[in-house]
């Protein structure tokens, strides 16, 4: 993917809605997660990484409040999920760009021709469920953190609003189509069926345009400040800028590879700022603490559940057989500090995590998978809906 066009990859919590429906957190790791990567990274999600969907969000909240304007409120949710499709359609067939949701049913739509229905009914969705699996129910928290739209009713941000008419509609001006109204035209139907190369041809093309995956210098500088800076009320207090700032030189220089020498390496790269670098060289050895002990957690749960009806003691035969007589690469003491903050999400959780990484240091692998038994039958997890 080119640089500048996608976010990249963040450390922070992933976001519960893009998991499918009726999956689980077995170990409650979602809310340790939560806790600690917001110190780094407070808007974003690693599933909110496409800056043209960002902007498809934008004019969808900006579409849905003219819409609802004449229609009354109640319409946006329908308006936008109209908009969304229009602005996939419009990606697939003039940029031929699939990186949206919906790819496998707007190719399937448009093997069999160019005209399209856009319409809220579960049939035309671009997804099985638009709602919750597109850019409504996954992007709109993250816009809200980050300072570009609010919520209830779903409304543009002042600045994102005059964002949007400096920026967008021109384009649509240039067009022939002034203010956008046709689009309005369009959204306000409860279903309409367009042709994309022919009669809405200038329309499309127009939503197109303003979604090529090549951000303008135009839009640079205000995507950059709420997306990649926090926005203007950046939980961070400056973290999360300052580590975008570190991961840029990082991007420039090599490929990224996700490790924990690598968040040490960015902690030491802050700590090199100053005074101002401390307080994300802090949060990032955390993240490396925490990380250390849920990542070989989660793998081993994993690992267990294609055992079912085995015995313990047979499981953890198998992982010794493959981790070696105990594990070396926890710190203990580091992960004992974490259990206070720890404690303050679920103090399971905390005892959970700190014998566990006790038990791989000692090489008791019985006990390791009994406490995560344990934990995913005190009920830890939470499905997602």
């Amino acid at each position: 993917m080119e640089r500048g066009n996608f976010l990249g990859p963040f450390l922070t919590d992933l976001d519960s809605r893009a998991q499918v429906k009726g999956s689980r957190d077995p170990l409650g790791a979602q809310s340790v997660w939560t806790r600690f990567g917001r110190q780094a990274v407070g808007n974003l999600t690693t599933v909110t990484n496409s800056v043209r969907d960002f902007t498809t969000l934008l004019l969808g909240y900006y579409f849905a409040e003219r819409v609802a304007t004449d229609l009354g409120p109640g319409s946006e949710l329908a308006t936008f999920l109209k908009w969304e499709q229009l602005a996939s359609y419009a990606r697939a067939y003039f940029n031929d760009d699939y990186a949206f949701r919906g790819t496998e049913r707007v190719r399937r739509t448009l093997s069999a021709g160019t005209r399209v229905t856009l319409s809220d009914s579960r049939n035309c969705q671009i997804l099985s469920d638009q709602k919750t699996y597109g850019l409504w129910g996954l992007y709109s928290v993250a816009s809200a953190a980050a300072g570009l739209v609010e919520q209830d009713p779903a409304r543009l941000t002042p600045a994102c609003l005059e964002f949007v008419e400096r920026v967008y509609l021109p384009v649509f001006r240039e067009a022939g189509i002034p203010n956008a109204d046709r689009v309005v035209e369009l959204l306000s139907r409860a279903e309409t069926r367009i042709e994309l190369a022919k009669a809405e041809r200038v329309i499309c093309a127009t939503v197109a345009r303003i979604l090529k995956r090549r951000i303008l210098d135009n839009e640079r500088d205000f995507y950059l400040f709420h997306l990649v800076q926090g926005g203007p009320s950046d939980s961070t207090q400056g973290r999360q800028a300052l580590l975008a700032k570190i991961m840029d030189a990082y991007l420039q220089e090599q490929k990224v590879v996700w490790t924990p020498a690598l968040l040490r390496a960015f902690a030491k790269e802050a700590r090199a700022v100053g005074v101002d670098g401390e307080p994300l060289a802090y949060r990032l050895e955390r993240i490396r603490a925490c990380e250390s002990v849920l990542a070989p957690a989660a793998r081993l749960f994993s690992y267990l559940q294609g055992f079912d009806g085995k015995t313990i003691d047979l499981v953890a035969k198998r992982v010794q057989d493959e981790w070696g007589s105990r594990v070396r690469t926890l710190n203990v003491p580091e992960i004992r500090e974490l259990h206070a903050e720890l404690a303050r999400i679920r103090e399971d959780i905390a005892d959970l995590l700190i014998k566990f990484a006790e038990s791989l240091v000692e090489g008791e692998y019985v006990n390791a998978i009994s406490l995560l038994i344990e934990q995913n039958d005190a009920g830890s997890y939470q499905p997602y809906f």
